[in-house]
């Protein structure tokens, strides 16, 4: 959760959102993260899971971290049964998705 949220704000507009809303469905909790940072093009979701990988030409580590957040997210929800999804907001933006199956 901790990377997700610091991703939403690290890559947002000054003066930018960031939502984070839990709940549960069924056997399954959902984290979903999202903010009104730049434009993400569809065929670039995928890439953003990839270590060291960022969008928009920023690809050395910088102030905007070193483009490993997503890329952990997604191997711990993986080794919890879980998976990750992002998707693009029309305004801007992304809305990550992390579901893991509840522990009884």
């Amino acid at each position: 959760m901790q990377n997700l949220v610091e991703n939403a704000i690290r890559h947002n507009h000054v003066k930018g959102e960031v939502w984070v809303t839990t709940r549960q469905r069924a056997e399954q909790v959902e984290l979903v993260v999202a903010n009104t940072g730049l434009q993400v093009p569809p065929y670039e979701i995928e890439a953003i899971f990839e270590p060291f990988r960022r969008l928009h030409g920023d690809r050395l580590r910088s102030d905007r971290g070193s483009g490993l957040g997503l890329s952990i997210v997604r191997v711990i929800a993986e080794a919890h049964h879980g998976t990750v999804a992002a998707r693009p907001r029309e305004e801007g933006g992304l809305t990550i998705t992390v579901e893991l199956p509840v522990q009884h």
